[in-house]
């Protein structure tokens, strides 16, 4: 499963991309919205910090026409973007006529909400469906068990469509990669929580103790 940080910041990008695991970053208006008002400033610098794709999405869901002009745009920006599209009728129809008329486009269908959204998508031609499974979990309190029923329906089917999750809490992160999730895309402050528990800092905390009551500040040798 790869991991994704949903940012539009480029200083948390490079960050997480210096320790090591990270594939891509996604974005949404909002993000990008919230890093000020030169659009294209922002995206050059997300892209450039970025390590591989970078999902970016385009602004209506009613009318297929204006979001498949953004699209081609988008495309022409940078061989790293995935353009996402909402998961909308004229949504869907924009994927369609794009894939029709760039074939190497790659397209994402993002706010997936239900299990028949993802069908839609990826029935559609989607290459990725982002499913609003984290969001769903904080806004209703419930835990919203979509990737595994949308894995077993593309394997059913032979979609080729790839299942990005949107990751919370480690818990969460947990149940879409036993659940089968290509992509587990996450905020900065809940990509941290992967790596922390406060059992392992107890622990570590306990091994130093231990190590400089018999040794003080030496270490092993450095070679």
């Amino acid at each position: 499963m790869d991991l994704f940080l949903d940012s539009s910041n480029p200083k948390e990008i490079l960050e997480v991309r210096e320790w090591g695991l990270l594939s891509g970053v996604t974005t949404n208006p909002g993000l990008i919205s919230a890093a000020g008002p030169d659009m294209e400033k922002t995206l050059s610098a997300v892209v450039e910090a970025s390590p591989g794709p970078v999902l970016v999405q385009v602004i209506g869901w009613h009318d297929p026409v204006p979001m498949i002009r953004q699209a081609r745009w988008l495309h022409a920006f940078s061989d790293q973007i995935i353009v996402k599209l909402p998961a909308s009728i004229a949504g869907l129809q924009a994927l369609q006529q794009l894939k029709a008329e760039l074939p190497d486009i790659e397209l994402a269908v993002t706010a997936i909400a239900s299990v028949a959204q993802a069908y839609m998508a990826a029935k559609a031609g989607a290459d990725i469906a982002a499913i609003f499974n984290g969001p769903l979990d904080q806004a209703e309190d419930v835990s919203h068990d979509m990737i595994a029923p949308i894995r077993q329906i593309y394997t059913n089917y032979g979609f080729k469509t790839k299942i990005l999750a949107c990751g919370r809490y480690p818990r969460l992160f947990g149940e879409v990669a036993v659940a089968g999730a290509d992509i587990c895309t996450l905020r900065m402050q809940f990509m941290q929580l992967l790596y922390e528990h406060s059992f392992t800092d107890l622990r570590l905390t306990g091994f130093m103790k231990s190590w400089q009551g018999t040794f003080g500040d030496k270490t092993w040798p450095e070679g």
